[in-house]
Formats: C-alpha cells, structure tokens, sequence
C-alpha cells in the first residue's frame, strides 16, 4: 500500500494563528476550543511554529498498540477512525504515535485524531497563509522545511541589519497578514453564532 494524502504545514508560511485549532474543534465538537481540537500548533522558536496532525502511517502504530481494538485504518485513505464507544481512554495509542497528533477528549473521555473533515479539511480551508497542504511523501515535508531554513536565514540577516543601523521594512506585509486573519476569523465566528 502507497502512503495516501495527508495533511502538513509548510513552517515557512505557518504564522502560529491557532485558526486552525479553532476551524477543527469548531467542526467536530461545536466550540471554539483548542484542547479539542485534531491539530495541534507547536511554537519550536518564536519565529517557527508547526502544526501536528495525523501523518496517516502505512501500518499505523496507534492502531495495532490498541488493547480495544477501537481505532482503525481505512484501506484506501488510511484515515484513522475511533470507535468512543469501545476507547476507554487507556492512552496506549497516544504513546505509540510518532508524531504526537493523537489527543485525550476529557468531556469525550476518548481519543481523537484527524480524519481530514471526509476530504475537505476545514483547518485547510481556514488558514489565511494557505500553510496547510496536503503531501503524499515525507520527502515534500522535508524540502518545505529546508526552503524555510533559508527563509529563516534571510530573516535573520534583515535583523542583523536592521540592528547595524539599516531602515528595514519588517512590517511591509503586516497589515496585509491582519487582514487575512481577521477575514479568516470574522468567516469561523460568523458561522459559530
């Protein structure tokens, strides 16, 4: 079996936002709340944020390590499924996830991952930088990343500079980004009343 699509952020243009923690826990759980959220945002640096979400394993760790035989693999998209009526919530899964994208529900009192939204991942559609993509092979993962380590390298330059004395823009697509977040926010608060 091929690894299927799956979600990541391309680091170089995550701004660490947390929409999409807010467009997901609002989609499955009807709240605006992180902590039940299927994504995860991590800040690595204050410049560098990532967000964790299910990476969709060939022979998926968390599945096999269940003792409840509550979570399985669709064949041909290898979207991880929980059944909360047989997870009590041992957590066995969580630990043997690699990349940490399974999560404990307490109101739930279940586990919850990622099921990319049946094909169309709010979280995705929700970003106003468009960081969330969907890839196929962790090599695509790899390339954003060493992009972004460039991009970061830039930056830091602009930085040195600025602090030598240079007039630098830092602030030139600023505005340009709050406006994107605050469209992205006013659509996922307007269709949260």
């Amino acid at each position: 079996m091929t690894k299927p699509r799956f979600l990541t952020v391309n680091p170089e243009k995550c701004v660490g936002c947390n929409i999409c923690e807010y467009a997901c826990s609002w989609e499955k759980e009807k709240t605006i709340n992180p902590l039940r959220s299927r994504i995860r945002v991590v800040r690595i640096h204050p410049f560098v944020n990532q967000a964790i979400v299910c990476k969709l394993c060939v022979d998926p760790p968390c599945v096999v390590s269940c003792p409840r035989e509550a979570l399985t693999s669709a064949k041909e998209t290898g979207v991880i499924r929980v059944d909360a009526d047989k997870c009590d919530g041992c957590g066995w899964c969580i630990e043997a996830c690699p990349y940490g994208a399974i999560r404990y529900d307490q109101d739930a009192r279940a586990v919850i991952v990622c099921d990319l939204c049946d094909g169309d991942p709010k979280c995705k559609t929700s970003c106003p930088e468009e960081a969330i993509e969907f890839v196929s092979a962790d090599a695509q993962i790899q390339k954003a990343w060493v992009a972004a380590l460039r991009a970061w390298v830039e930056e830091a330059k602009k930085l040195i500079r600025l602090y030598d004395g240079e007039e630098i823009d830092l602030f030139g697509e600023a505005v340009a980004r709050m406006d994107r977040l605050d469209d992205k926010l006013r659509a996922l608060f307007e269709g949260a009343e």
